[in-house]
């Protein structure tokens, strides 16, 4: 009879804690630049749901970080002059963000994302110029606000809920692709 007892109580816990979804998600992927040879770097994110996320309307407090390792980069004028140099940089980003699906239950759903984010960025870069003999050398930082627009697909699978999300931003000229998780907390 405890046996009995045991199994029901146990089975009645891991069916209640599946059912409760997680306001965390954690995404990671690349991140790269549409111009100047497409630096590429990596974007991690993490996500808290302010409404719950069953909900066709989601808004979420948004918390991310970029970094690109050093990269060279060269390219040539129609003047036939030429540039070379190297870069760096990396990011935080803090906002909201607000997501728009169709069928928030469903197994897959789709969904529109759109979010406003204050960004620190730092960079570190060097361009030579050919044949002026130039160089330019820059480093430092900046703060902005950046606007991410981007389209995702959540899907539950085996009790775990898993999230795609490409997004753009908007006046970077830079996307990125992210793969992430509901934590278990």
């Amino acid at each position: 009879m405890r046996l009995v007892i045991a199994g029901v109580a146990l089975l009645l816990v891991t069916t209640t804690a599946a059912a409760a979804q997680s306001r965390w998600t954690l995404s990671a992927g690349p991140e790269w630049t549409s111009n100047l040879g497409g630096f590429v770097g990596g974007r991690v994110r993490a996500e808290y749901d302010l409404l719950r996320p069953t909900k066709p309307l989601r808004l979420r407090l948004d918390l991310g970080a970029y970094w690109e390792p050093s990269q060279s980069f060269s390219g040539t004028y129609l003047d036939g002059s030429t540039v070379a140099g190297w870069k760096q940089s990396m990011d935080i980003t803090f906002g909201l963000s607000t997501a728009l699906s169709p069928f928030p239950r469903a197994r897959f759903a789709p969904y529109l994302t759109v979010g406003a984010l204050a960004r620190q960025s730092w960079r570190h870069s060097s361009s030579f110029y050919f044949p002026a003999g130039t160089v330019s050398s820059t480093s430092g930082t900046s703060g902005d606000i950046v606007f991410p627009l981007g389209l995702g697909l959540r899907a539950r699978i085996a009790r775990h809920l898993f999230q795609v999300e490409v997004r753009r931003f908007q006046g970077l000229h830079t996307n990125s692709l992210t793969v992430g998780t509901n934590l278990p907390f």
